[in-house]
């Protein structure tokens, strides 16, 4: 049996969960461009745009939601790394060994998390005296939360650079639409009528980077903020375990 845990947060979830949602959200933003390009919407916001700003927004937003699929994929597996040692932590003492954890003679492949935080939680408990451990109890959790979430700081970068770069083009984009006011040499119907299209290009250049900046800003950060709390969720659930379960029982360390 499992120990009791009145937060709920040992209770085991679907497999890959994190990924799965993922999915879900990729999904509904791949609807969504195929909306846009059907109704011919993406292609005049990126075919107007003469500075390949929105291109490069683009790109950027599908990097981003590249290494979000990446990372998705990374907590799942230590999620379920740490389900992994939970259930082993049921039937079996917990042991280190050469720096890793054994339950009986059955150890954990590959390494994750939570093991490592584990079996430096084992090795300070064993260690340390009474009155240290919880000094380096916080030092584990904040070691294990910087390797959990410490890329998407870099995540978090590239999605506000969206905004950036759609303000860039909104900077590009007036500064088009206010040049050709400078060759106007009179008033007449027809350049009056030329100035008015070349103005227009501009304003369009301004406008649809910004909106493909906020749009991909808006859809990265939601990515990124699904990986934050997953990632938050891990490390809780890894201490909170440690603090719960192995405190209270021997543990085998050879």
């Amino acid at each position: 049996m499992l120990p009791v845990n009145h937060s709920g947060m040992w209770f085991s979830q679907p497999r890959y969960t994190l990924f799965l949602r993922w999915l879900i959200l990729a999904g509904l933003i791949t609807f969504g461009t195929w909306m846009a390009w059907d109704m011919h919407i993406l292609q005049r916001l990126l075919l107007a745009d003469k500075t390949r700003i929105g291109m490069l927004i683009t790109v950027v937003f599908l990097f981003g939601s590249t290494h979000c699929a990446a990372r998705s994929v990374f907590l799942s597996r230590q999620q379920e790394a740490l389900e992994s040692i939970i259930r082993m932590a049921a039937r079996d003492l917990p042991q280190v060994r050469n720096g890793r954890l054994l339950f009986g003679q059955q150890t954990l492949t590959p390494p994750s998390l939570a093991e490592s935080y584990l079996v430096g939680a084992i090795s300070k408990r064993s260690l340390a005296s009474t009155d240290a451990p919880a000094s380096d109890q916080q030092l584990l959790a904040q070691v294990m939360a910087e390797q959990a979430r410490g890329q998407h700081e870099a995540g978090w970068f590239v999605a506000n650079s969206l905004v950036k770069l759609g303000l860039l083009g909104t900077v590009i984009g007036f500064v088009l639409m206010l040049t050709p006011v400078t060759t106007l040499e009179s008033f007449d119907q027809s350049q009056v009528q030329n100035l008015l299209k070349q103005m227009t290009v501009g304003m369009g250049v301004a406008l649809n980077t910004t909106l493909l900046g906020l749009i991909g800003t808006m859809l990265l950060g939601i990515q990124y903020l699904l990986l934050d709390r997953a990632a938050d969720r891990l490390v809780a659930q890894t201490v909170d375990f440690a603090e719960a379960y192995l405190s209270t029982r021997p543990v085998a360390e050879d």
